[in-house]
Order: C-alpha cells, then sequence, then structure tokens
C-alpha cells in the first residue's frame, strides 16, 4: 500500500470518526440525528467511492506502465541475442 492510499484511508477514517461523534453528540431529536446520520453516511460513501475509484486509476496506469517497460526489456534482449 502506497503512502497516497494510506493517507485517503486516515483522512476518511478520521472524517468518519468526526463526522459520527459531532452527530451523535449534538442535542437534537432522535429523528433528525438518523436522518442526518443517514444524509453524512451517503456523503461519506460517495467520497470513498471516488477514491477507491482514483486508486484503482493509478493502480491500473503503474501496471500498465510496468507492463509496456517488460515488453520493451524483452524485445531489447531479443534483438540483441539475434545474430
Amino acid at each position: 500500500m502506497n503512502t497516497t492510499t494510506k493517507v485517503t484511508i486516515g483522512v476518511l477514517a478520521g472524517a468518519t470518526v468526526g463526522i459520527l461523534a459531532g452527530i451523535l453528540l449534538a442535542p437534537q431529536s432522535g429523528r433528525k440525528t438518523i436522518k442526518k446520520l443517514v444524509g453524512k453516511t451517503n456523503e461519506l460513501k460517495d467520497k470513498m467511492t471516488d477514491s477507491i475509484t482514483d486508486v484503482k486509476k493509478a493502480y491500473n496506469k503503474r501496471v500498465d506502465a510496468l507492463m509496456d517497460d517488460g515488453r520493451s526489456t524483452i524485445n531489447t534482449l531479443k534483438n540483441s541475442l539475434k545474430v
């Protein structure tokens, strides 16, 4: 797991704890608190989905680059071995 992924997970976990603590400690009725909690949960879900999508894109880009490097190295070796 790279640093960007760790930071993203840490930020999202911290935000989740902060949001939950703020909502649960706020002096509101149960119905309002539940409604607010559902709204914040949906926001967090959307942020997590976006973050996971970004991580997947970065991962796939890196894999593609490594595959291209591998193919290039194999072609170079093949060409150098030809007589």
